[in-house]
């Protein structure tokens, strides 16, 4: 499996207290992975295999071509520290039972205070 994120950055930028949205496309052999019946899920840690901090809202948007939108809520990141640094990846349940956490190692974000309010 391939997780292409738009934009397309291995560490995203969160800034503290904003909501942050990003597209996801997952892809095996080249081509897009269906995932209209797979349950997708998104813990994001303090670091791998870390302390949770909260679970980002997942919405498939286009689930036979494996596209699916992020969201880090401004609730969950105004309690992140500046500076702080936080992993995560997607947990993929398949109808037929199968489990696959994904990206391995896991994807990453910089949060960073905001310089206006």
């Amino acid at each position: 499996m391939v997780i292409r994120l738009r934009p397309a950055r291995r560490t995203l930028v969160i800034v503290r207290g904003n909501d942050k949205v990003f597209d996801v496309t997952v892809t095996k052999g080249g081509r897009p992975l269906d995932i209209t019946d797979a349950e997708v899920t998104c813990a994001v840690k303090d670091k791998r295999d870390g302390r949770f901090l909260f679970a980002a809202t997942i919405t498939k948007i286009d689930p036979a071509n494996g596209r699916f939108f992020v969201h880090f809520p401004k609730e969950e990141t105004a309690r992140l520290l500046p500076y702080q640094r936080v992993q995560f990846n997607f947990r993929f349940v398949f109808a037929d039972g199968t489990e696959k956490n994904y990206p391995t190692p896991p994807l990453r974000a910089i949060i960073v205070d905001r310089v206006t309010d």
